[in-house]
């Protein structure tokens, strides 16, 4: 049944195509369709806090212990907004290497590829990434007291670093199952809660066991 140019209903289930990722992305119970567009005919899609999903997307995919492939690479720092020079800088690859890691040409060495992941962990808790991270090449910074200061909250930041990343074992071969993610947005006080008006400023929960699933 169509839509009215002004009917509003929350989806059960949404699977989102406009992050980039090259993996599978399904948002729970958040996603709000709302009317029709004139225009076009086609229904309006509205993601709330769409800054925190991308931050949730890869704290979920820099955590899950499969080996990054090159597109995920390249997904993980676009996402953050970071220089590939840069990145290879602060890995202590040359820029080359590093672009051919993300072309899928090259295998990340599991020693830099771990650098990589907890660097893109912590810097979602960030507002300015690349900022960060050239502070850091530079000197200006340390993934220590320093950084926790200038976190969002970095309690939970550090929480999270050393639950996801003390004993990680990241996988030695890629793996062609395709990844699934899903996402629902914190409540506060009550994460079941039906009534909940969610709002802007609600996060989005990271999955706690990622599905795998395939096709």
């Amino acid at each position: 049944m169509a839509m009215t140019q002004h009917e509003r209903r929350i989806l059960d289930r949404y699977e989102i195509d406009t992050l980039g990722a090259p993996f599978k992305v399904t948002l729970l119970d958040c996603v709000t369709m709302h009317g029709v567009d004139s225009k076009t005919g086609e229904n309006k899609i509205n993601v709330p806090n769409l800054s925190g999903l991308i931050g949730a997307v890869v704290r979920a995919r820099v955590s899950h212990p499969r080996k990054l492939n090159g597109k995920e690479i390249k997904f993980v720092r676009n996402a953050l907004g970071l220089k590939a020079n840069q990145v290879a800088k602060f890995l202590e690859m040359g820029p080359e290497h590093f672009s051919r890691c993300e072309a899928g040409t090259k295998v990340m060495a599991l020693t830099s590829e771990k650098l990589f992941r907890l660097f893109a962990y912590l810097a979602t808790y960030f507002a300015d990434p690349q900022e960060t991270l050239a502070k850091i090449i530079a000197g200006q910074a340390k993934l220590t007291s320093d950084l926790e200061m200038k976190a969002n909250k970095p309690d939970e930041m550090a929480r999270k670093f050393i639950e996801q990343f003390l004993m990680i074992k990241i996988q030695s071969v890629f793996d062609p199952t395709e990844l699934h993610f899903e996402f629902r947005r914190m409540v506060p006080n009550d994460p079941t809660a039906c009534g909940h008006q969610l709002d802007e400023s609600d996060e989005w929960e990271e999955p706690p066991q990622p599905i795998a699933a395939c096709g």
